[in-house]
């Protein structure tokens, strides 16, 4: 029995044939044939452990696929899972541990006993994936961490427009920016991946908020007033309507938060234009900044 470690790329199905196209470690395309209900096991853009029996075919040596497991639920000690997922895939600019270390410091900021309780039964729920999680399937921090990554650089940015605009409220801020975008581990499936049915027909904006709901009823809160304002910074944190809001920004804390979640993801996508770019040239033009080409300065 030989053993196979990929990531799908694509997943092929007809009347009478089944089979995955995966990446290789070592960057080659690997064919494996499926069983007809095998498709169902499998999420493109994950790494997966396919034990295989090889036979022959028009005397061509194929493979067929005889049990699949999910890297991430394998038996592998979790240094060697480490090691697929980046080789596999980008990584957070910083360590997973320093990300974890700095959000659950914020989330311990949080004085407001309903907002403590409701954010980390939240928090808790998805803490496994929202580490390897990325924070879309293109732009704006498409890698491994880059869920976690956007979050922890938000938080920092609340920091600094508190220390301005002390009038907002901290707990409400720290809450809803650990939560606003934690739906999006169910609306897509990972790196590389696709949005999943709930993720097209509702969204993250619209299922976190559900999250949040549950836990208010799991916990009593569901009637209170902090409970309200944080289905609102959630809703509402992409701003306007035709950017995937149901409702506009009403509070200052809403408000600042689409600001921020704004900012980070328009200033990663430019980082990361420039960063392909020689001084004294034009990006090409970016999709999130309206199609406009920035200049890199010779300075």
């Amino acid at each position: 029995m030989d053993f196979v470690i990929g990531k799908v790329e694509s997943i092929n199905k007809g009347d009478n044939y089944c089979n995955a196209s995966l990446s290789l470690e070592d960057k080659k395309h690997f064919n494996v044939k499926l069983g007809m209900k095998d498709d169902q096991l499998l999420t493109i853009g994950k790494i997966f452990i396919f034990e295989v029996e090889p036979f022959y075919r028009e005397d061509v040596i194929q493979y067929k696929a005889t049990k699949i497991t999910p890297l991430e639920t394998s038996d592998l000690p979790q240094k060697d899972k480490n090691k697929y997922y980046s080789n596999f895939y980008n990584y957070a600019p910083l360590p997973l541990n320093e990300i974890r270390e700095g959000i659950e410091s914020y989330l311990n900021k949080i004085s407001n006993k309903i907002l403590f309780e409701v954010t980390s039964d939240v928090y808790n729920k998805y803490e496994g994936n929202f580490y390897l999680h990325p924070a879309a399937t293109k732009f704006h921090h498409a890698y491994v961490g880059g869920l976690a990554y956007h979050t922890f650089t938000m938080l920092k940015m609340v920091d600094a427009m508190l220390s301005v605009y002390s009038y907002l409220n901290p707990d409400l801020l720290y809450a809803g920016t650990i939560l606003h975008d934690i739906s999006k581990i169910e609306e897509m499936t990972g790196v590389d991946g696709e949005y999943t049915k709930e993720g097209q027909l509702l969204g993250h904006l619209v299922m976190a908020s559900l999250e949040v709901e549950k836990s208010a009823l799991k916990l009593g809160y569901e009637n209170t007033e902090e409970v309200l304002l944080l289905k609102h910074l959630i809703v509402s944190h992409h701003g306007l309507l035709n950017f995937g809001s149901p409702k506009k920004p009403q509070t200052g804390e809403a408000l600042l938060l689409w600001y921020i979640d704004s900012i980070d993801s328009k200033f990663t996508e430019l980082k990361d234009a420039l960063d392909s770019t020689k001084p004294g040239e034009f990006t090409n033009s970016l999709a999130v900044l309206d199609k406009m080409r920035f200049y890199k300065p010779k300075l």
